[in-house]
């Protein structure tokens, strides 16, 4: 018996002549019609079981199709304020989850971390790029504890604060460097010279003098390419489908396939480098060196460990150089904030030597400098995903499957203005104004993610940066360049750039040391001790 869907007289539709247009828009109408009317019965049995509320499925396909000059933080973040805090809408065949607000975030994320601590599948830069070795991204499980754990040993408030040494005497030669450099062009090459010897210390007891070193341009060319990678937007991670095609034909990966043997000999050359010190009784500490001396314990086999410890790299140093950038572009317009900070540690330090760790807990508003400069401009205005790894029900039977992809959209909780007044106005005394403890508070670094997925190497960024905002503003003035005519030139806080992680469009100043003192002689005083210190880490 047959059996009529109806589809079948559909088919004379596409008997009329290619080139008619009365043909062409009747087709069109009719298939149109047909998503409509699928999309409808789908809708129907997607509201039935209650899930968040969002746009119907056919509006999210098309809204995922369209090109859009909007960037999706802001797409999002207006679906929030028009479906509620947690919105649901489809991109491509996968359900998605947008959390829009830190107290949705931390509902799910923080309070049902058992479920919700998977990462979605990431085909281009998981499967494919990093063979799923890379913990950052790597779906919850054995292995992933395993990474986790080694990240906690080598990450933690206690194993940071050995580090301080290096970040102390890293920060020493950076401030030299600046004194001494005479095109201000060429600061940012300090600056990243600083952010990448101090994850590779950490990382692998091993410290980087130059920027042409082979390992950090190896290291470069990946972390561009998985931040490339990770952009959203690429067909495949919608339509997972187009794996199917023969490898020759998946035009969307041949990068990914490129890089991953790149990656790996990288990963292998200087994890064996490690092994090799560590054997011969040389090698500094480091997170490669506690894995190597307790791999047993950690679970995790040399190619596990050469990945899961080279994690630190591209989110250490991207989002170190972004911060410190916008904070630069922030007192530049707010330079009556950087008379306060430079007040501060000038009463509480004084002029005689450079601020320390030991100050760290005195000087109150220069770290609130650092949160705010993080909430009013976000590195990843849209926070790594989770996924949820089993059927959750929450405020009175509203219903979210196993596998649905939670989106926190950092952008918009920066941007609340319940929690945060007038949100564009940079203020750091928000994070002066209320108490610690409230997990609901500005204080809340929310920026580095949330529940078991937080950035482990949390502490030692906010100590890198502490260092270095405070001795720098201790040595400098920060003061903006000059047109022709003697006008200052004062960055644009909105000229920004970047799709995955942000960063400040290039943009021009100058440091000048400051007068009331003979900076240059404790200055080079200082890093003659740096780098005493330093060839020890070499």
């Amino acid at each position: 018996m047959a059996f009529d869907t109806g589809l079948g007289s559909m088919a004379s539709i596409f008997q009329f002549r290619a080139g008619s247009t009365t043909a062409m828009l009747f087709q069109t109408f009719t298939i149109f019609a047909v998503l409509v009317g699928f999309s409808r019965f789908l809708e129907s049995a997607f509201r039935a079981r209650k899930l968040p509320p969002g746009p119907p499925r056919l509006a999210s396909l098309l809204m995922g199709m369209m090109p859009s000059s909007t960037p999706p933080w802001k797409a999002l973040g207006a679906l929030s304020r028009r479906y509620g805090p947690v919105t649901s809408l489809y991109r491509g065949s996968k359900l998605v989850v947008v959390l829009g607000t830190l107290k949705a975030a931390t509902e799910f994320l923080e309070k049902k971390g058992g479920i919700y601590s998977s990462r979605p599948r990431n085909i281009l830069v998981g499967e494919i790029l990093s063979r799923n070795l890379r913990g950052v991204i790597m779906p919850y499980g054995k292995r992933w504890r395993n990474w986790r754990t080694l990240m906690q040993a080598g990450l933690g408030i206690e194993s940071s604060n050995k580090y301080k040494t290096v970040q102390s005497f890293e920060s020493s030669i950076l401030l030299h460097d600046l004194l001494n450099e005479e095109n201000p062009k060429r600061y940012s090459a300090h600056f990243r010279r600083f952010a990448i010897s101090v994850v590779f210390c950490v990382g692998y007891g091993r410290r980087i003098k130059y920027l042409d070193d082979p390992l950090v341009v190896k290291n470069q060319n990946a972390t561009e390419c998985f931040t490339r990678l990770s952009a959203p937007g690429y067909l495949v991670e919608s339509w997972p489908i187009l794996l199917k095609l023969p490898r020759r034909l998946q035009w969307f990966a041949q990068d990914a396939y490129k890089q991953r043997e790149l990656d790996k000999e990288m990963c292998v050359d200087i994890w064996n480098e490690v092994k090799k010190n560590v054997e011969a009784g040389t090698a500094m500490p480091s997170i490669s060196k506690r894995a190597l001396e307790k791999q047993d314990e950690f679970g995790l086999d040399d190619l596990e460990l050469a990945y899961g410890v080279s994690a630190p790299f591209g989110a250490g140093v991207v989002t170190t150089l972004a911060t410190l950038d916008f904070i630069l572009v922030a007192l530049l317009n707010y330079p009556d904030i950087m008379r306060k900070v430079q007040a501060e540690i000038d009463n509480i330090v004084g002029r005689s030597r450079l601020p320390d760790f030991c100050d760290m807990d005195s000087l109150p508003y220069t770290k609130a400098v650092i949160l705010e400069t993080m909430r009013w401009r976000p590195i990843t205005p849209l926070g790594l995903a989770h996924a949820s790894i089993s059927d959750d029900e929450y405020d009175k039977g509203r219903y979210i499957p196993s596998g649905t992809t939670m989106i926190p959209n950092i952008y918009a909780m920066s941007n609340d203005e319940e929690m945060f007044p007038s949100p564009e106005q940079f203020k750091p005394e928000r994070y002066l104004e209320v108490d610690k403890a409230n997990p609901n508070s500005p204080n809340s670094t929310f920026f580095f993610g949330f529940g078991r997925r937080i950035c482990p190497g949390r502490h030692v960024a906010l100590n890198s940066l502490f260092i270095v905002l405070s001795r720098l503003l201790w040595t400098f003035d920060i003061v903006p360049s000059k047109d022709r005519q003697g006008n200052p030139i004062i960055p644009d806080v909105n000229a920004i750039e970047g799709s995955f992680a942000l960063a400040p469009k290039p943009f021009s100043y100058s440091l000048q040391p400051r007068k009331d003192i003979d900076v240059k002689t404790i200055i080079q005083t200082e890093y003659e001790k740096a780098e005493d210190e330093a060839t020890r880490w070499t």
